[in-house]
């Protein structure tokens, strides 16, 4: 089964609201000391307090002693060099090029030289890896959040008094669907906001079986609880909406427009074509492309560039899929990776493939040789 959260983010979200939440979900305090370790980060230790402001959650305080400005480039190389998952570096150093590069934009800095400030001292180099780190130690397969609400009036930086949301805010969520309120303050940190580019998917989460909902305090005094809520629970099947597009091809070989389909399945759920008739009787096919909606904008640009049509229809559908897990069968000439649902038993078509063309035997004989080895294992 999948494992989903949800951020509600109707008060916002920040670093420490984030930890606070994941921590309150069930997530291993002992991580957040692991990745103090790992990073070799001195004369650090974390406070964790159980509060009640209306809703019952966590806060939590990261305690240091007085320590130096970091260069971006330092901050990524130090979590490249610690021997932390390799999901958990690959994120974290991804969240820290957004955050640098935006921040180098805005200040004119070359990236190589820029000092993160605020955001590169030690308790938001632990926000944003120990996040990373929570969101593996607990499983989670998939994130999704709400509308972003931001706040209003001015925050103390660096550099002055500036308006929220502040600029690197701004920046980073380009392309998000906002909502601007009356709260008072800084609702959305730029740390908060790389979280959620880094981790989650704006749209509705697929329905699930609720577990728990994790609650994460933020240090503002607010008359709504200054809170981020992640509500974790489990699909049995996926269950999403999804976008068909459909389109009609009269004009290319079936070798180009192949190469074209393949290119398109590098991005799409899946693709599949069938024989039509269009205008003045040409024959040609209908392709229909199915997409995540996180990657449609990016599979119509590719349908563009690698095909002849001029456009597509777009409608959005309900997608149901088994759960299913993928599984590896030894066989005489190694392992197949089989898919493994309700349904029984489904040897992958790539695996096998591989094997038969090393091997030089008929691809039938590896496909039974793992359905037949997996069903005794079993």
């Amino acid at each position: 089964m999948r494992k989903i959260a949800y951020f509600e983010l109707s008060s916002g979200i920040s670093g420490d609201m984030l930890l606070g939440s994941l921590v309150d979900l069930g997530g291993d305090v002992k991580v957040l000391n692991d990745v103090i370790d790992e990073l070799e980060l001195d004369d650090v230790h974390i406070e964790i307090t159980n509060e009640e402001r209306g809703l019952s959650g966590k806060n939590l305080n990261i305690k240091y002693k007085d320590q130096p400005h970091r260069n971006v480039v330092e901050i990524i190389e130090k979590i490249e060099d610690s021997t932390l998952g390799e999901k958990v570096k690959e994120k974290s150093v991804e969240a820290f090029r957004l955050l640098g590069e935006v921040e180098s934009e805005i200040h004119d800095v070359p990236f190589e030289e820029l000092e993160l400030h605020e955001v590169g001292m030690i308790d938001s180099i632990i926000d944003v890896v120990g996040s990373i780190a929570l969101v593996e130690d607990l499983n989670i397969d998939e994130i999704y959040a709400s509308t972003v609400h931001l706040g209003s009036g001015y925050t103390e930086c660096e550099h002055g008094k500036i308006p929220v949301p502040v600029p690197a805010t701004e920046k980073l969520l380009e392309d998000w669907k906002v909502k601007f309120t009356d709260k008072e303050g800084e609702l959305v940190t730029p740390t908060g906001a790389a979280m959620l580019n880094v981790l989650a998917e704006q749209s509705n989460p697929p329905d699930m079986k609720l577990e728990k909902v994790g609650v994460g305090f933020g240090d503002r005094k607010m008359e709504t609880p200054n809170a981020l809520r992640t509500f974790l629970g489990f699909q049995k099947n996926l269950d999403e909406n999804v976008d068909v597009l459909t389109f009609y091809i009269d004009d290319m070989s079936p070798e180009l427009l192949e190469y074209g389909l393949e290119k398109i399945r590098e991005k799409a759920l899946d693709v599949y074509t069938s024989r039509a008739s269009g205008k003045k009787g040409r024959e040609g096919w209908e392709v229909k492309v199915l997409s995540k909606k996180s990657q449609t904008e990016e599979v119509i640009e590719t349908i563009f560039e690698q095909t002849s049509t001029l456009g597509l229809r777009l409608e959005e559908v309900r997608r149901i899929v088994l759960d299913r897990s993928v599984e590896k069968v030894l066989t005489e000439w190694g392992k197949v990776n089989v898919k493994v649902s309700s349904k029984g038993v489904s040897p992958e078509y790539e695996s096998c493939k591989e094997i038969a063309e090393r091997e030089d035997i008929c691809i039938m004989k590896v496909y039974d040789a793992a359905k037949e080895n997996y069903e005794k294992e079993k």
